[in-house]
């Protein structure tokens, strides 16, 4: 160590804070304490302490004084740590020498100087942290404050943290699909802030502008943040405050939404810093915010309340309890995230602390700019996949990159390169049952790093013809009422829910044409139609369901028969079957019921039911008091109440399903199927069944027991030998027309149908019909343009030729819709006919060249 000794005759007092010392005899009453020199420390009292003096500006001037004229000093670099001493003469005897101190020099001034480019970098805390390799279902960040995502906006950006500290950004379709694991790591960054900073101390004030939104619930409550504003004092203490607003919406019906007022809220605040000079060679900043021990009282009716929001108990449990600040808890609680800011003892407590925020003073962190991903794995066939065919999955990346498919039993891998699979689209040559249940996603590499899409689940399945694997059942239904016809179709390609049809036919399936009005809806595997307000006129009629796969194949299902009964404009019952019932026997039976329209509330506490079941008619009638005693009930209810408000959204209508055990009917009873009004206290659950003004009854007839000295005598006719049958009398079963011929207004093709040859040998004789239908051709052109002129090429077994079909180039839908192609009346002669048509297929003139075909479908009805 170096020892410089100053010149003799100089009192020399402390150099770090210029504290003279007094010299009253030839040894020095206080020698220079060990410390270092704040560059403005030029000149300040006496007696400042050496442990509160920072180090000296390299080359900037130090005063030394004490009893002689001051002595300014310039260190440099190579002073730092060197050692002096005090040498004090009286000039009378020898020289007296204080003990050495160290002398300190840092290279910074210190002191608050002007910042313009700080940056903020905070990821709020770990409740938005969760990902999915789906890109969906996550809280994630948007920079602005619109819901939309954006990746940047003015000086914010939303970025991915990697386990090796490396940032990069990320798109709209890679926000929520973590790096590693199942965390996001992501971060809002602010830049280009502004202010006053100190590096030395960290003591700073610094504005952002700009703001980023947290998307909770996948997007469906959010809030934002804007124009954050950072306060340290020299001590280290300070907050982080911002201008709050967003959407307010209960969690339990996010639809429920409305703007929150915006705010000035304080974010954070904290009791010290820890500087960071690694990061920035102008210095930073890391902060901790106050979090454990922090107390929440809510505002009740804007009040401020002095019960804490959390609980005493849960205190208690959880050492580490506590709350963000009151203003911006207060805030959360207007969005309906209340509780997600503060300790509640509910499982997401240890994800609630804020992270800690990182501040830059004069740069931002390194953000890798990877490829973007602007649309992630898919596929515009159906799931589940035909296998044996070639499925096509594309993506799109913006960018130079070099790309890469891969594949895994799971979204969370592990991954394996798909080879030759190097491009925007993946194409699976004839897919099979090896790639079920498997995932792919496509990896895009430049020179900054990497970007994953999201992972695209593959199921497949082995071609299908549509099928209805649970038909529709005959309908029945009050006039008036909605009508419902339940079913399960299916196929692989998957069916195509706007073309299924419900068809009606009004002549005994000669004809058929689609049921005007009626509504399809699919709910998982559960298919239905609905026939609103069910004419009368429909009594009697067939219906059918047609199901169409994504690639046009057709099926029908078996005709149903329709049965619609008169309204009788009052509270009405409908028991089927509408047969006696045997007692004996476990019967399953329907009951309809119109004209229902039970009453609004009687008051607050009093709301009014309606009950359905089925009674001794010695135990209930109308006119007597309902009662609960009845001998069955419908599982459709609960336990034989249909609640007020099912029954004031469906009019007053209702359709049950009742089970009549076997042996629980005593055939010298009579029963039948009441309904009557029930009147419930809210408040204590008490019913009452006063109201007779809904009381209904139908009877259910029982097969009745035989008496003593009777026979039953049972006669039965078998059905004649004979047959129905119908055949395309064809080995080739495809019909090539002519060549387009151009006509002007369109191009014009004629061909012959392949004969059908139908044979009827039954007794009774009963109607039978043939129809046809077609589906569009390939290509895309309508199926719509080919009609026929159907004829009897060998007469027998009754047939009719059906009418005929224009081709619907003007107008109509040719054969796409159901044509009889012939038909038989009842008691028509037994025999064999041939039926025939002849094709008519008129095109528009701007049809492109090329062969196209469609199947024409043939359905036989008796």
């Amino acid at each position: 160590m170096r020892s410089r000794p100053l010149p003799a005759r100089l009192a020399v007092g402390l150099i770090t804070a210029a504290a003279a010392f007094a010299v009253a005899a030839p040894s020095p009453a206080l020698p220079p304490p060990a410390g270092a020199i704040r560059v403005t420390s030029v000149n300040t009292p006496a007696a400042q302490s050496a442990s509160s003096a920072p180090a000296a500006a390299e080359g900037a001037a130090v005063t030394v004084g004490a009893t002689a004229a001051p002595l300014a000093v310039h260190p440099g670099a190579d002073d730092d740590r060197a050692l002096f001493r005090a040498v004090v003469d009286d000039g009378h005897g020898p020289s007296a020498t204080s003990t050495p101190a160290v002398f300190g020099v840092a290279s910074d001034t210190g002191g608050l100087r002007p910042v313009a480019h700080a940056s903020l970098e905070w990821g709020v805390n770990a409740i938005y942290q969760g990902g999915n390799p789906a890109n969906s279902g996550c809280n994630f960040f948007s920079a602005g404050t619109q819901q939309d995502f954006r990746a940047v906006q003015g000086d914010v950006r939303i970025i991915h943290r990697f386990p090796d500290g490396s940032a990069q950004g990320v798109s709209d379709a890679t926000k929520c699909v973590p790096g590693t694991g199942s965390q996001l790591n992501q971060r809002v960054l602010f830049t280009h802030g502004t202010g006053k900073a100190d590096a030395t101390t960290g003591e700073a004030t610094v504005d952002w502008t700009g703001a980023f939104t947290a998307n909770a619930y996948s997007g469906m409550v959010t809030w934002y943040l804007k124009d954050p504003t950072l306060t340290v004092a020299e001590d280290g203490t300070g907050t982080l405050t911002a201008t709050g607003g967003g959407i307010g919406a209960d969690p339990d019906n996010p639809a429920d939404q409305e703007e929150i007022p915006e705010r000035r809220v304080t974010v954070a605040t904290f009791e010290r810093v820890r500087v960071d000079s690694t990061a920035d060679p102008a210095g930073g900043v890391r902060i901790t915010p106050d979090y454990a021990g922090v107390d929440y009282f809510p505002l009740v009716d804007g009040v401020r309340s002095t019960t804490s929001a959390i609980p005493a108990g849960v205190k208690k449990s959880q050492p580490d309890w506590g709350s963000w600040p009151q203003s911006f808890v207060d805030f959360q609680y207007e969005t309906g995230l209340s509780s997600y800011w503060h300790t509640s003892g509910g499982g997401a407590d240890r994800d609630k602390p804020p992270y800690d925020l990182a501040v830059r003073f004069d740069s931002a962190p390194d953000v890798r700019n990877v490829p973007v991903i602007l649309a992630n794995p898919s596929t515009t066939a159906a799931a589940p996949y035909v296998e044996g065919r070639d499925l096509t999955v594309t993506a799109e990346v913006d960018g130079e990159a070099a790309l890469q498919w891969e594949r895994a039993a799971s979204a969370n891998g592990p991954w394996s390169p798909i080879a030759g699979a190097t491009g925007e689209s993946l194409v699976i040559p004839a897919i099979d049952s090896s790639w079920n249940g498997g995932h792919v996603r496509i990896v895009a590499t430049n020179a900054d790093g990497r970007a994953v899409s999201t992972a695209l689940r593959l199921t497949t399945a082995p071609y299908a013809a549509p099928s209805f694997p649970e038909p529709p059942r005959d309908l029945a239904a009050i006039q008036g009422t909605s009508a419902v016809v339940k079913f399960r179709a299916a196929g692989n390609p998957a069916l195509a829910p706007d073309k299924m049809v419900l068809e009606r036919s009004d002549d005994r399936g000669a004809t058929w044409k689609p049921w005007s009005g009626a509504r399809f809806a699919q709910t998982g595997g559960a298919q239905q139609f609905t026939v609103p307000a069910i004419p009368l006129d429909t009594d009697g009629a067939r219906a059918r369901v047609v199901a169409v796969n994504t690639e046009g194949t057709r099926a029908v299902s078996e005709p149903f028969s329709v049965r619609v009964f008169p309204a009788t404009g009052k509270p009405q019952l409908v028991v089927l079957p509408d047969k006696p019932l045997d007692p004996d026997t476990t019967t399953r039976l329907t009951v309809l019921g119109a004209g229902f329209q039970v009453p609004d509330w009687a008051s607050p506490t009093l709301t009014y039911s309606l009950d359905v079941g089925l009674f001794d008619s010695t135990v209930w009638q109308p006119g007597r008091t309902g009662t609960r005693d009845w001998v069955a009930t419908s599982p459709d209810s609960s336990n034989g109440q249909i609640y007020h408000a099912p029954m004031q959204a469906s009019g007053g209508t209702f359709t049950l399903s009742l089970t009549v055990p076997a042996g629980k009917l005593d055939p010298r009873h009579d029963y039948g199927i009441g309904a009557f009004l029930r009147l419930t206290d809210i408040t204590t659950w008490r019913d009452t069944f006063d109201d007779r003004s809904l009381d209904a009854w139908t009877p259910v007839r029982l097969l009745s027991a035989q008496a003593e000295g009777e026979q039953t005598i049972t006669a039965t006719v078998p059905e004649q030998a004979g047959e129905f049958t119908w055949t395309i009398d064809a080995g080739d079963r495809a019909v090539t027309l002519t060549d387009a011929v151009n006509k002007g207004a369109y191009l014009h093709s004629t061909g012959d149908l392949k004969p059908v040859k139908v044979t009827d040998t039954r007794a009774g004789a009963p109607a039978w019909s043939v129809s046809g239908q077609v589906g569009d051709f390939t290509g895309g052109l309508s199926g719509k343009y080919l009609g026929w002129t159907p004829q009897v090429l060998t007469a027998g077994a009754g047939a009719q030729p059906g009418t005929a079909v224009a081709p619907g180039i003007d107008n109509g839908d040719g054969l796409t819709a159901s044509a009889t192609l012939g038909s038989a009346t009842t008691g028509h002669a037994k025999g064999t006919g041939t039926l025939g048509a002849a094709l008519d297929l008129r095109l528009p003139a701007t049809t492109e060249a090329g062969t196209y075909t469609t199947t024409l479908t043939l359905t036989a009805l008796s």
